[in-house]
């Protein structure tokens, strides 16, 4: 019952941000709402099981605790969870296909970079959801603005991206102490991480 109270209260919330967006759409029309939002909306690592250990939004942060201390997200981080959770048959299948190719010689080291898994929309803008996967199949997925890509040289800075956040886990994992994702220090690392390439692809 108490869960199911928690997820009632993260639906209402998230009907309610829905209709918020239409009203501001009614009234100040579509280009309010399609201002250009950062070049990468959100990060996330996802396990070797396709459980999320971390998920990280760039966007507003919004949302606020309940009576019991759970952080309900608003309706802008609980699309982005939706869509995450949806691209996973994507990714699925692409790792099937790599291991397939491999187990036919085809590839002897297949690229750790999947590219785009699948396009998303994000507060009424085109994004597309990259990934690459670790040796050990922890995933790193980001969510990216459409058009930051137009070029090699800048998919080059998705794939420098997604490799850093996975060296920074490999870090992370490796200590002895380690205990999650959601920590602060490694919250600040992600943060520095991201800032750093966002600002190559303005």
């Amino acid at each position: 019952p108490a869960a199911a109270s928690r997820l009632r209260r993260v639906l209402d919330t998230f009907a309610a941000a829905l209709e918020g967006r239409r009203g501001a759409a009614s009234q100040g029309g579509m280009a309010g709402l399609m201002g250009s939002g950062p070049p990468v909306a959100c990060v996330a690592y996802i396990g070797a099981d396709n459980a999320p250990l971390l998920v990280r939004s760039f966007r507003q942060q919004g949302g606020q605790p309940d009576g019991d201390g759970d952080w309900n997200p608003d309706g802008s981080d609980l699309d982005l969870h939706m869509q995450l959770f949806a691209c996973m048959d994507q990714l699925d299948a692409q790792l099937k296909m790599v291991g397939q190719a491999q187990q036919r010689g085809e590839t002897k080291f297949p690229d750790p970079f999947l590219g785009i898994l699948t396009p998303a929309l994000v507060d009424f803008e085109d994004h597309n959801i990259y990934a690459q996967v670790s040796a050990s199949q922890v995933k790193v997925l980001a969510v990216v603005r459409e058009g930051v890509c137009k070029k090699p040289q800048e998919e080059e800075q998705v794939r420098s991206l997604l490799r850093q956040l996975l060296v920074l886990y490999a870090d992370a994992a490796a200590n002895p102490f380690f205990a999650g994702l959601e920590t602060e220090s490694f919250d600040k690392k992600v943060v520095s991480i991201v800032a750093q390439h966002s600002a190559r692809f303005l």
